[in-house]
C-alpha cells in the first residue's frame, strides 16, 4: 500500500510541475522545437524530482506510518 501511496503522491506533485513548465516554456521559447523544449523541461524536472520531491514523500508517508 506504501508504494501505491507514494507513486500517487509524488504524481500529485509533479503533474502540476510539468504543466507550469510547459506553459513558462511555451512563453518564454514559442518557437523553440518540441526537443528542446523537452530537453530544457526535463533537465530541471528531473533533478528536482529525483533529489526533492521524492525524498519529501517517503518522509512524510514514513511519517504518517509512524503515526
Amino acid at each position: 500500500m506504501r508504494r501505491v501511496l507514494r507513486i500517487f503522491l509524488v504524481w500529485l506533485v509533479v503533474w502540476p510541475l510539468v504543466m507550469a513548465g510547459l506553459v513558462i516554456l511555451r512563453t518564454i521559447g514559442p518557437h523553440w522545437p518540441m526537443a528542446v523544449r523537452t530537453l530544457v523541461l526535463t533537465g530541471v524536472l528531473v533533478p528536482l524530482i529525483s533529489l526533492g520531491i521524492t525524498p519529501l514523500v517517503a518522509w512524510l508517508i514514513a511519517g504518517l506510518y509512524r503515526q
